[in-house]
C-alpha cells in the first residue's frame, strides 16, 4: 500500500511547522502503509533549520520497516537546495559530492571520527561574526558538546543527524542536529526529577552548570546548553530546542509550545545573524565543572 503525503507550499521557521513534522512523523510511524511518498512538487520554500529532520525521517521509516519516497522537481530551487544540502546524495545513495561553498551537508554525525572536527570548522568558517581565538575555542567547544551530547548521551540507538546551510541573502546561518533518542525532558525526568513537566526539564537543562552529560554516572558535567545560549542572545541570534511533546524557542525571549504529537529524540536547531560591526571575546575564563 502506498501513502502520498502533500508538503505545504512554505514551511518557514515556526513552532508551527514544527507541530507539522512532528505530526508528520507521527503519521509515517502509525500509519498502515508500508510505503511513503512526501510530496514536495508544490513546495515552494522549506526552511534549512528543518533538513537534519527531514532527512532523518527515512531512517525512522526504515526502522518501522517502511520506505520513504522524497518527490520533488528538478530545476525548482527546493530541489536545487536538496542537492546542495548533501541530502539528495544521502537519500539515493549516490556517492556523488553536489555540495557548494555554503553547505553544512547533511551526515550523520560519528564523534569517533577525525572528520567531525573538520565538520565544525567549516561551521565556524561560515559563522558570519568575527571572534578572538579564545571565543571561536569556545565556541568550538559549544558544539563539539551539542554534537557529543546527542550522540552519547541522548540513547539515539538509530544514529544523530546534522545540516546546515549560510544564506547569503538572509546573511544568517543556520545549523541542525537531530538525534533518535530517548529525548531531554524523558531523559531529565528519568535521571533528575520523575515529577518535572516538559517545560521544566528543558529549563533545567538550560541553567547554567547543569548539561545532560552530568546524568550518565561517573562522567563529569560538559559546558551544557547555558553557554551556547548566552552566545546566542549577545548575537540576537536564534535558538530553539524540540523534544518529546515541547518545542522551546529563544528569538530575542523565550516561548514554550506544546506538540499535538510528541516527537522520537531531539532537534536543536540555531542561526548566527550576521555582525560585522562587533568582535566576539571572552569576559571571564570558562569554567568546565
Amino acid at each position: 500500500m502506498e501513502k502520498i503525503i502533500t508538503m505545504p507550499k512554505c514551511m518557514p521557521n515556526s513552532h508551527k511547522t514544527y507541530n507539522f513534522l512532528a505530526d508528520l512523523q507521527h503519521d509515517i510511524i502509525c500509519c498502515e502503509e508500508d510505503t511513503i511518498i512526501l510530496n514536495f512538487i508544490d513546495c515552494m520554500f522549506c526552511y534549512p533549520l528543518y533538513t537534519a529532520f527531514i532527512g532523518a525521517l527515512s531512517v525512522i521509516a526504515n526502522i518501522n520497516q517502511k520506505m520513504l519516497i522524497y518527490r520533488s522537481k528538478k530545476g525548482t530551487r527546493l530541489f536545487n537546495y536538496i542537492m546542495t544540502s548533501g541530502l539528495y546524495s544521502f537519500i539515493t545513495e549516490d556517492g556523488e559530492d553536489h555540495t557548494n561553498i555554503n553547505s553544512i551537508p547533511f551526515t550523520k554525525i560519528n564523534m569517533e571520527e577525525s572528520s567531525v572536527i573538520e565538520y565544525i570548522d567549516n561551521i565556524l568558517r561560515l559563522a558570519p561574526v568575527r571572534l578572538t581565538e579564545t571565543a571561536n575555542e569556545v565556541l568550538f567547544n559549544n558544539i563539539y558538546e551539542l554534537l557529543n551530547n546527542a550522540s552519547e548521551h541522548s540513547k539515539a540507538a538509530n544514529g544523530v543527524y546534522a545540516c546546515g546551510n549560510w544564506m547569503p541573502k538572509r546573511k544568517e546561518l543556520v545549523f541542525s542536529v537531530y538525534d533518535t533518542g530517548i529525548g531531554i525532558p524523558a531523559l531529565v525526568k528519568e535521571k533528575i526529577a520523575p515529577s518535572f513537566s516538559s517545560k521544566e526539564a528543558i529549563l533545567w537543562s538550560l541553567e547554567k552548570g547543569n548539561s545532560t552529560k552530568q546524568l550518565v554516572e561517573n562522567t563529569p558535567r560538559g559546558i551544557g546548553l547555558s553557554s551556547f545560549k548566552n552566545f546566542i542572545e549577545v548575537n540576537k541570534g536564534y535558538f530553539s530546542i524540540v523534544s518529546n511533546d515541547i518545542c522551546y524557542i529563544y528569538n530575542n525571549r523565550e516561548k514554550f509550545h506544546s506538540l499535538v504529537h510528541p516527537i522520537v529524540g531531539t532537534i536543536i536547531s540555531f542561526i548566527i545573524r550576521s555582525d560585522t560591526e562587533h568582535i566576539y571575546t571572552i569576559k571571564q575564563k570558562q569554567e568546565v565543572l
